[in-house]
């Protein structure tokens, strides 16, 4: 029986890193046996670009991964969440797969990884600053937020095809981010020098944050690292595909 094949959708060339690749580009990248890689870039449209071509592929499952901020007031950078269900904008939700969450719950458990359960949101815009962070938090009760999981989701739900979301936390929910950072690198996360020294300038404040946004970002790249050395296939198994 040929191996089931496991599509992962992640939005920056960084988080991809973190599977394991050394020289990840946009679009589609072999990872392991029996795992296929999308670099989509930032957003729900993209993400679901990429989940569509993954399915095109033969994918029998569908896994969001990469970084996320936090909305709850206990996570901290590095903090890895794998939600139980993944909320849209308009308020409706959608449950990940149950069986192949307690599956890679268990296989991390037994690094002494411990994995945070709850809503994930995705919004369209980054939440800047810890106002913003709360008033979501408040109405969604979700724990943290992304950019594309929720389309990722959707793609796999019109397929029937089991889905789960491994993201793990950068800014936490009393973290403001730098507008300058967020301008200032593309749809792949790659630096646009004059975007972000222009944008420097204009708030030279905001250099004060890039050591702590740097260190938050190493810690979550470290998690993702140990999820992935965990669970190499993040226990996804071909019983799971319906």
């Amino acid at each position: 029986m040929p191996q089931a094949k496991l599509g992962v959708v992640v939005a920056l060339l960084s988080e991809a890193k973190a599977l394991g690749l050394r020289a990840p580009k946009p679009g589609l990248n072999d990872g392991r046996p029996g795992l296929l890689i999308h670099v989509s870039g930032i957003g729900e449209t993209a993400a679901a670009m990429a989940a569509e071509v993954l399915v095109d592929r033969g994918c029998q499952a569908l896994l969001s991964f990469g970084t996320a901020g936090g909305l709850a007031a206990a996570l901290e950078s590095g903090d890895v969440v794998v939600p139980s269900q993944v909320m849209f904008m308009d308020g409706h939700y959608v449950d990940t797969d149950h069986a192949w969450r307690a599956r890679l719950v268990a296989a991390c458990a037994q690094a002494d990884i411990a994995l945070v359960d709850g809503r994930l949101l995705t919004t369209r815009q980054t939440l800047l600053n810890a106002g913003i962070k709360y008033l979501a938090h408040t109405q969604s009760q979700a724990v943290a937020v992304d950019q594309e999981s929720s389309a990722i989701a959707d793609v796999a739900a019109a397929h029937g095809l089991p889905f789960l979301a491994v993201r793990a936390i950068v800014d936490d929910a009393e973290a403001s981010l730098p507008l300058a950072v967020i301008d200032g690198v593309d749809a792949y996360g790659r630096p646009k020098a004059a975007a972000m020294i222009g944008g420097l300038l204009k708030a030279p404040w905001q250099i004060m944050k890039l050591p702590g946004l740097a260190s938050s970002f190493a810690a979550a790249e470290r998690s993702l690292r140990a999820v992935c050395a965990a669970a190499p296939d993040f226990a996804f198994a071909t019983e799971s595909a319906r």
